[in-house]
């Protein structure tokens, strides 16, 4: 779990959109799924109810060993039972805790989000998987043995596009405190070379997301946040902290 905790944070640090609170700006989100009921329960042994349990050494191991300036997760056992870790600072300017209700920046989630959209328009008949990036976005995807002809909306959704990675080749200060344009960040990958052909190898590029963002925006007239708002947070109930029932 430690490698894939691990992971998921780094893969974060490269995301689109927003500007970090400052609250949040030093604390690392960690999300963990339902665990068994075993990871909550106290140890029966009184030697071993005097150490951590799994996921507290785990976030302490963040902390300890990866550098993460502080952790806040919640774990949530099969019977609806929830725990919520919290550890070391939440703002390193003031020194303040890290707030249980925190809100954290949403990072790699909003490809799922992105993802789900896309499959409805497809399921609507406006976006066909298999049909090139330039049926919806003609001649925006031009580089260095890229060529939007030849990548389909099927290899953005599964990172077989061959499409560099914008992050790679910029400073993280540049893109992580600021907003940034999707068409910049897209600008950006283009200089680069195809990392490789279309469909030959799998590889992890947000740029894929940029632009499939980019397609729904063009097939639906309407900006990709608030295709997400109207087809996904507004119909499953999804609220903020501050809004949700008591």
């Amino acid at each position: 779990m430690r490698a894939q905790t691990r992971q998921g944070l780094r893969s974060s640090t490269r995301q689109q959109g927003g500007r970090w609170r400052r609250a949040v700006s030093a604390t690392a989100a960690v999300a963990i799924g339902v665990m068994t009921l075993g990871a909550l329960a106290p140890p029966a042994a009184s030697a071993a109810a005097a150490r951590p349990d799994a996921v507290q050494q785990e976030l302490n191991a963040l902390v300890r060993d990866d550098g993460m300036p502080a952790v806040l997760a919640s774990v949530q056992d099969r019977k609806g039972r929830t725990r919520t870790y919290t550890l070391e600072s939440g703002d390193l300017a003031t020194g303040s805790k890290v707030p249980r209700d925190g809100q954290v920046r949403i990072g790699s989630n909003t490809k799922a989000f992105t993802a789900v959209v896309v499959m409805q328009l497809v399921a609507e008949g406006k976006v066909g998987l298999d049909a090139s990036v330039d049926t919806y976005l003609p001649g925006l995807v031009r580089g260095e043995g890229i060529d939007g002809r030849n990548v389909t909306v099927r290899q953005l959704l599964q990172h077989t596009s061959g499409l560099p990675e914008y992050g790679k080749h910029v400073d993280d200060d540049e893109i992580r405190y600021r907003y940034a344009e999707p068409h910049d960040l897209l600008d950006i990958a283009l200089r680069y070379p195809a990392d490789a052909a279309p469909g030959k190898t799998w590889g992890y590029s947000n740029t894929n997301y940029i632009l499939a963002g980019l397609l729904v925006q063009k097939v639906t007239g309407r900006p990709l946040a608030e295709e997400i708002d109207r087809r996904i947070i507004k119909p499953v109930g999804l609220r903020t902290p501050t809004s949700r029932p008591r």
